[in-house]
């Protein structure tokens, strides 16, 4: 897990696989950002191959987490095989997923120039 933030707006780039144990560490992190005053947040999944159930639930958790802070979590995904789990699960419905980190960064523009 890496975690840079620039321009207002913090990305956490996951790899290897997007599991209970990701997950959890997913949330904590979320959890110091949030405590720091981070509100913007990107889930970078390009380097993440697999996803599991209680990865799904930790990528919600983390949606959530964000949201009820007041915050916005945006998710980029390019892999197939995931953007179709997402679709299938109907996530894509409720957390915003973009192509690329410049497309998910851009849709926070309009929340941070306010």
């Amino acid at each position: 897990m890496f975690v840079r933030t620039a321009d207002a707006i913090t990305t956490i780039a996951l790899d290897g696989s997007l599991d209970i144990a990701c997950g959890d560490a997913l949330h904590r992190t979320v959890l110091d950002l949030l405590e720091d005053g981070h509100r913007a947040v990107i889930v970078n999944l390009l380097g993440v191959s697999r996803v599991d159930a209680a990865g799904l639930g930790q990528l919600v958790r983390a949606f959530t987490t964000v949201r009820g802070a007041g915050g916005e979590l945006k998710v980029v995904v390019r892999c197939d095989q995931i953007r179709e789990l997402l679709e299938r699960t109907r996530l894509t419905t409720v957390v915003p997923t973009y192509a690329s980190s410049v497309a998910a960064a851009r849709s926070f523009a309009s929340c941070l120039s306010s």
